[in-house]
């Protein structure tokens, strides 16, 4: 059984098979044990959470995405301070940096990560955190910072060095579809340089399909795609890998 570290099932693409439910329903068959649902707004994030409540194998994240920096507000914060009070909440995010298009300024994004930052660690959560585009930024970030709660690097998509200087913070890097693609020369490596005891698997669904992937929409189902990639550039088993993906997840993120 695999976990899927970072999903986002409440999605509205997934409704014309049947939404959330009909994944979560197909989790056994899938050879699914948990799915993270990660919030990426205040909405998002009272969704996750309401699955979570429903269903014994549905953990949630709440947070704010970097594409919404405005909407990080005092009075946001008080709201998604109180949906972490539920107990299937496991941690703050998805929030950080993406620098990849225009029309989120980077002050603000600055600004909304580090709020973010300073509420997982007023609530002593792990944090997960979304970087595109804006690694360096990020390094600086993290190198004058202490996660004594732990942290994710989800969809990890930098340098062998960087996931190095995360991994010595603390960190656990997860890496998801885009592992599997031919050209993914620089991540290939970096996954190498991920010790076993720290990696995650994820599929960012909707979004990402890995190759060899049956499906035009991601599913967590295809978390087995990367699982298998990620055996093949480390060496081991497709059984290795799931048994230490799943340790490390439930680890990250509390998960009894």
């Amino acid at each position: 059984m695999l976990i899927d570290s970072h999903a986002h099932i409440y999605d509205e693409l997934f409704l014309p098979e049947g939404g959330a439910q009909t994944i979560i329903d197909g989790m056994k068959k899938d050879k699914l044990e948990y799915i993270v649902c990660v919030g990426c707004d205040v909405p998002t994030s009272r969704q996750c959470v309401k699955l979570a409540d429903n269903h014994g194998n549905i953990y949630a994240t709440v947070g704010v995405h970097p594409y919404y920096p405005e909407t990080v507000t005092p009075e946001n914060l008080k709201i998604l301070a109180e949906l972490a009070k539920n107990k299937k909440v496991v941690a703050i995010g998805e929030f950080g940096l993406d620098f990849h298009r225009e029309g989120s300024p980077r002050e603000l994004q600055m600004q909304a990560m580090k709020a973010q930052y300073d509420l997982a660690r007023e609530l002593e959560l792990p944090q997960v955190y979304h970087i595109r585009d804006g690694y360096g930024e990020f390094t600086d970030f993290i190198r004058t910072r202490d996660f004594p709660n732990g942290a994710i690097l989800h969809c990890f998509s930098s340098s062998a060095e960087v996931a190095e200087i995360a991994v010595k913070k603390g960190f656990y890097v997860s890496f998801s579809g885009t592992l599997t693609y031919r050209n993914a020369k620089n991540l290939h490596r970096a996954a190498e340089a991920v010790p076993l005891d720290r990696l995650l698997v994820e599929t960012d669904s909707p979004y990402l399909v890995p190759a060899g992937a049956e499906t035009e929409l991601n599913y967590p189902r295809n978390v087995a795609l990367v699982a298998k990639k990620l055996a093949e550039l480390k060496g081991v088993s497709y059984a290795e890998i799931e048994k230490a993906t799943n340790a490390n997840t439930k680890r990250a993120f509390n998960i009894e």
